[in-house]
């Protein structure tokens, strides 16, 4: 994990989102690109008394970012990292295709929702573009989520065959933090056993088995399971094919970004090794 993106939008969350990826880039020495995009789509945003190199509502947007960077100028230089911060007019659905390959980007961190009220639905709906977008794994940190080191691990899935590059980040950020990992096979077919296989691909990680039986609602399965358990992070794959999705005729993945009460790590499935 060389470089970590942390989209901002200034809130509470995405600086919660950002502590996250500080206290991972230090175990991987990583580096941190903070980035915000903006439009001036919506014309109350554009003052046609400036040129549009010197908007006030741009330099607003700058100020906020060297304030930000202030707020954590201490922690990082604690850590001992990088960070590099952008502010560019663009947009989301460049940010998690484009730039994530233009800067090498083999992590995103972000919060799953805004501030609140509109924030709440716009970074909300940002957190769903990068769900859908993004070629790496994104880390999803819910409101009121703190950072805790991460020493149980969950991993929910159908246990059908993944590529063990797919699987990688999350051996990787296991290995670092000496987790233990949970394997949570959603069993809709209670007759099955569990395929003891998932372990080849978590080299030098404590991997535990356990299932658990779908009656109506999957994600409810899941929370009601990490409600009972002391869980610190849960990751799930983003198949393109969503086997759950197919299933339920819905995303199990992206209404558990909603609801996740604990952070959320997304594999997508056609994750190439880095």
């Amino acid at each position: 994990m060389k470089k970590i993106l942390v989209p901002t939008d200034f809130s509470p969350i995405a600086d919660n989102a950002l502590n996250y990826a500080i206290e991972i880039a230090a175990k991987f020495e990583s580096e941190i690109l903070l980035y915000h995009v903006y439009s001036f789509r919506k014309k109350v945003d554009f003052d046609w008394n400036f040129p549009e190199d010197e908007q006030p509502y741009v330099s607003n947007i700058e100020r906020q970012m060297d304030l930000t960077r202030e707020k954590f100028r201490e922690k990082i230089k604690q850590k001992g990292i990088a960070i590099q911060t952008r502010v560019e007019e663009d947009n989301v659905f460049s940010l998690f295709a484009r730039k994530v390959v233009k800067h090498n980007i083999s992590l995103i961190v972000m919060g799953s929702k805004g501030a609140s009220g509109l924030e709440k639905v716009i970074f909300g709906s940002v957190a769903v573009v990068a769900l859908e977008r993004a070629k790496v794994p994104v880390l999803f940190v819910p409101p009121g989520c703190y950072f805790r080191p991460f020493e149980q691990i969950i991993l929910a899935t159908d246990l059908n065959e993944v590529a063990a590059q797919v699987l990688s980040p999350l051996q990787k950020l296991a290995f670092k933090f000496a987790a233990k990992v949970t394997v949570l096979n959603v069993n809709i077919d209670s007759d099955e056993g569990i395929p003891q296989k998932n372990n080849l691909y978590l080299k030098d990680v404590e991997t535990t088995y356990t299932e658990i039986p779908v009656f109506r609602d999957v994600n409810q399965s899941i929370n009601d399971f990490v409600g009972k358990n002391k869980f610190d992070l849960m990751c799930m794959i983003r198949r393109e094919k969503d086997f759950f999705e197919s299933l339920f005729k819905r995303s199990v993945t992206k209404r558990q970004v909603y609801n996740n009460t604990i952070p959320l790590l997304v594999l997508p499935e056609n994750l190439k090794e880095a």
